[in-house]
């Protein structure tokens, strides 16, 4: 099998477009339109000669640049002409049978509006760079809107089916249908004005996932909300993802035309760089692509053997917690599709799994052929990996199965414009490394390493504990740290001398670096956003700001203040990272220099260059505008003669700019051409056939310096992650390093920490803990954790049988231990007065009783399968925990399979064991088998009699040499409230057949 790469994408901010009206000629003549009376009624119906038992539909409201349009074609920019000598506001929404789609003769606020293509004559002749990023981040759907116009409705239509609530669909329902047939299993929001609107079952979906009202309306169960990042994210990960259906078209007495513009899925939806997910706000959404073939040998890539109930693909995925899988339709085997059913539906993850399907797995040659075009192809500022060819080199190296499996996820990747987060393969890294140990899945379930065991929560787990970074990137980090411990001495002392140079501070640095890294963005989210082309000026501005903060604060090291050596960190880690940051300056200055700050945070596109000559189609377009807006105010000289008004000033009327305003008690000859665009009591309002033209010209002019400057926005995005993302991103990688010992470091000033010792297993192979303490435990507890000391190895028995009463603290004891060894490999200092040890090769742990049913797992089934796996990868560099091994089934069955599993421990894999059992027999035969290697150690107690026979139990909760043969059941039972009558028949049958065996074994002697 073969694990792909993860990877994220974010929604991308809507840009306006041009209303159809100024790239086209008036459909109707003057002439033509003549013809109807001034006086004439305004039929604002439209459908006045059809049924009227339902009433037209509004005309829907629009927030400006939010919708994707449609044009039957495009057409070059050119001034419409004057519009017929008309008057009255309501003239442009009369109906003309002839020419039923004609264009209006004035624009209203909000009326959707189409684009002029990129591409086309619009094109700018020096678009080298623009065009680059239209290559890389794929062309914005915002940018190419367009109209798409209704046919007019018949009778036909109209008669009629009737819907659920007895009333007759209206075509905006059959609209909705339609889409839903054209998208089934997709959860569509339909953008109606400024809210999203859900339907039938994606209603119910919504109001479950979003905690919206549900409600029917008319013949469509109905929820709404206005539309947020928050909305795409909760929903993508749901069935088939999440699709954002925009209007199109747009008429008082017109449907418009709606299509699906956007599609998200949950691990190809990046969020906003200040969004925070409530869910999970350190974790990005990963994308695993599985592929499957009959076991052939074990590679040295990510190609792994499994078992048949695939315990190895279980624990890639408890670590990497996939937010979608792309798997095949045909070709996985009945175990794997069984293990993926049960992890999708019953992992306690915070989001759902999403499953996307590919009907046909591509073959070796089309695979290697899709990587080579995309890993070769050349393209502006290319990296210096592809300089080398080390892009292929990499690809090359990989087996047959990962080159499909990465063929595959290009692919996919590829449909949502995101593919470039597979360029650099420097970036690629194995699931198993030999520099790290490898937790699985129920090692972290067991040991609560990410989560509690009872909420499910973070609270309460190890990660709680030891994350205190101050960054999100950070923590990221340190959650990959806490998952994999190393097991590299050299790097494990790296970062144990890190934490402990900067819990001495004696360096003035470390103090400026803890404040650098305070109130920073999330620098990787918003690296990968803008190499995905999705970052809005206001992100770009905040990054840019906080790279120039990291960037300024530390000058470059010279090389007389390195032969000083004065003032500086040692620690490798922190010279490392105080050498990136000041690397940044240069380009960093430079990105700056060509931003305006005050226009990025106001997303003013066009006006956040420094330099008019970067993008010169902004400045003619600026200059255009400026021309109208001149002629404009010339204009107004001439209304004045006509009016006779020398000190007579344009007004704003609503959303109408320029326009004139004559009381209707004064004696004014008003030009018949003249435009009326309301009337009071006490005014007209006016415009001018010169001012319409001008302010036409002006609104082309501005569309199209939107669309330049959406262009040279793109093209700077571009450019920056073309030239500056590798620089970029190896900087805020050490930032995130640094935030991670930072935090281990707060860590290890708490009061009873200690740093671990480390020793070569050449010259001891050891675990000990000398008064070690339960990290968690103690943290959530007010009462004092007893502490413990455990010695394994170096002199003492590698194996310890832990005995003792029920309740007396026995996990307590082992997961301390277990706890204590990955908290150290980790690089953190333990809760304990000394430990030493040397290096393991990994933690395996058995405890617990559990069933799978769904997996055709029975609560014994689930403890044999995980007991074997153990004694598979189990190695003497290996600490075991086993917690009550066998008690599954009947008593001498379980006590066979304890001791031999425990035998073989002992014997064959050599390893340390921690073995939990209720079976003295099962202890007194082994440690008499193996006197050095196991030895018997119990929970201490003390017992008091009472009068009536019962008894009464004192746990002390300390680790004591020696073995108990009883374990209180019948107290335990007590304490949990069981009737003194069962507990008394419990006791005398308990005292009987204890006397049964001891005969037995007397006899058998």
């Amino acid at each position: 099998m073969s694990d792909s790469h993860h990877f994220s994408m974010s929604q991308r901010s809507t840009q306006s477009s041009i209303s159809a009206y100024f790239s086209q000629q008036p459909s109707a003549s003057p002439s033509k339109l003549s013809k109807t009376s001034r006086a004439a009624p305004i039929d604002l119906t439209l459908d006045s000669d059809e049924d009227t038992s339902a009433p037209p539909a509004k005309r829907q409201k629009t927030s400006g640049g939010s919708f994707d349009r449609k044009a039957s074609s495009s057409r070059p920019r050119q001034v419409a002409t004057p519009p017929p000598k008309r008057t009255g506001q309501a003239e442009q929404w009369r109906f003309d049978p002839a020419s039923p789609t004609k264009e209006r003769s004035a624009v209203p606020d909000g009326t959707p509006s189409s684009d002029v293509e990129e591409g086309g004559e619009q094109e700018d002749a020096d678009g080298d760079g623009e065009a680059e990023a239209d290559r890389k981040f794929g062309k914005d759907s915002d940018q190419e809107e367009c109209w798409a116009q209704s046919a007019a409705k018949t009778k036909s239509q109209k008669a009629e089916e009737l819907g659920p609530s007895g009333k007759p669909w209206t075509p905006f329902e059959l609209q909705v249908r339609e889409l839903k047939a054209k998208h089934p299993g997709t959860v569509l929001m339909i953008q109606s004005g400024y809210k999203m609107l859900f339907f039938e079952e994606d209603a119910k979906i919504a109001s479950k996932e979003l905690g919206m009202v549900c409600f029917p309306k008319r013949n469509l169960l109905t929820s709404m909300i206005q539309s947020t990042d928050a909305t795409a994210t909760r929903l993508a990960s749901w069935n088939n993802g999440d699709g954002s259906a925009q209007e199109g078209g747009d008429s008082r007495n017109e449907l418009f035309a709606r299509e699906v513009t956007r599609l998200y899925t949950a691990a190809t939806f990046v969020d906003n760089l200040s969004t925070l997910d409530e869910l999970d706000p350190n974790n990005a959404p990963p994308l695993m692509c599985l592929l499957e073939e009959p076991q052939g040998g074990m590679g040295t890539d990510e190609r792994f053997e499994d078992n048949h109930m695939r315990t190895e693909l279980e624990t890639r995925m408890v670590h990497t917690k996939p937010y979608e899988l792309l798997l095949p339709t045909k070709g996985l085997s009945p175990a794997t599709e069984k293990m993926i059913k049960h992890f999708t539906e019953h992992s306690h993850m915070e989001h759902r799994i999403r499953i996307e399907r590919f009907r046909k797995q591509m073959a070796y040659s089309d695979a290697f052929a899709l990587l080579s075009k995309f890993y070769t192809e050349k393209h502006a500022d290319a990296s210096e990996s592809f300089k080398k060819g080390d892009l292929m080199a990499a690809v090359a190296a990989f087996s047959k199965l990962v080159v499909i499996a990465l063929g595959q996820s290009l692919k996919y990747l590829k449909t949502f414009n995101v593919a470039d987060a597979l360029r650099e393969t420097r970036f690629f890294a194995k699931f198993t490394e030999r520099t790290h140990m490898l937790l699985n899945a129920n090692t972290l379930t067991n040991l609560e390493i990410y989560r509690n065991d009872t909420d499910y929560t973070t609270t309460g787990s190890l990660m709680w504990i030891l994350d205190r970074t101050s960054t999100r990137f950070g923590a990221r980090l340190l959650r990959s740290w806490v998952g994999k411990p190393l097991v590299d001495p050299n790097a494990l002392r790296e970062r144990t001398d890190a934490v402990d140079e900067i819990l001495a501070n004696r360096s003035p640095k470390l103090t400026q670096l803890r404040e650098v890294l305070r109130r920073l963005p999330d620098l990787a989210r918003g690296l990968c956003r803008i190499q995905y082309g999705k970052c809005t000026p206001q992100e770009l501005a905040t990054l840019l700001k906080a790279f120039r903060r990291v960037a300024s604060a530390f000058a470059p090291a010279t090389r007389a203040s390195r032969r000083r050596g004065a003032h500086g960190p040692k620690a490798s880690l922190l010279v490392r990272a105080l050498e990136a940051l000041p690397r940044l300056k240069g380009p960093v200055e430079e990105l700056c220099a060509a931003v305006r700050f005050d226009a990025a945070a106001e997303g003013k596109e066009d006006q956040m260059w420094t330099d008019p000559d970067r993008y010169p189609d902004l400045d003619e377009e600026t200059t255009w505008i400026q021309v109208a807006e001149s002629e404009l105010k010339d204009e107004l000289s001439g209304i004045r003669k006509v009016l006779k008004k020398p000190a007579l000033q344009y007004t704003t009327w609503m959303t109408e700019e320029y326009v004139i305003e004559v009381r209707k008690d004064a004696k004014h000859d008003i030009p018949p051409d003249w435009t009326l665009l309301s009337s009071t009591k006490y005014v007209r309002r006016y415009h001018t056939p010169n001012v319409r033209v001008k302010l036409q010209e002006r609104a082309q002019h501005k569309e199209a310096l939107a669309l330049a400057a959406r262009r040279a926005f793109r093209a700077f995005l571009a450019e920056i992650a073309d030239e500056h993302y590798a620089l970029l991103r190896d900087a805020a990688n050490q930032l995130a390093v640094v935030d991670c010992l930072f935090s281990l470091a707060q860590v290890a000033a708490q009061e009873g920490y200690c740093r671990p010792t480390f020793v070569e297993p050449e010259d001891a192979d050891v675990l000990e803990i000398v008064n070690g303490r339960h990290p968690m435990v103690e943290a959530v507890r007010a009462d004092p954790f007893v502490p413990n000391s455990v010695r394994m190895g170096a002199g003492h028995a590698r194996h310890l049988i832990v005995t003792g009463p029920n309740m007396g603290g026995k996990s307590s004891v082992v997961r301390m231990a277990a706890l204590c060894a990955i908290m150290a490999q980790v690089g953190s200092y333990v809760p304990a007065d000394s430990m030493r040890l040397s290096l393991l090769d990994g933690v395996l742990t058995r405890m617990g009783a559990s069933d799978e049913l769904s997996r055709g797992r029975s609560t014994f089934m689930v403890e044999m399968q995980e007991t074997s796996d153990i004694l598979r990868i189990a190695s003497p560099r290996t600490l075991v925990v086993l917690d009550e091994l066998g008690r599954g089934t009947s008593t001498f069955d379980g006590m066979a399979i304890a001791g031999a599993v425990l035998q073989h421990l002992v014997q064959t894999a050599k390893c340390k064991t921690l073995f939990i059992t209720h079976y003295p027999q099962v202890a007194t035969d082994l440690a008499r088998a193996f006197p050095a290697a196991v030895g018997n150690v119990h929970m201490g107690f003390t017992e008091t009699a009472r009068l009536n026979g019962t008894r009464d139990v004192t746990f002390l909760y300390r680790l004591t040499p020696g073995l108990v043969r009883e374990s209180f059941g019948v107290e335990c039972a007590r304490l949990a409230g069981l009737p003194e009558g069962v507990l008394a028949v419990a006791a005398d049958k308990a005292a009987g057949m204890k006397a049964v065996v001891e005969e037995r074994i007397r006899r058998t002697k």
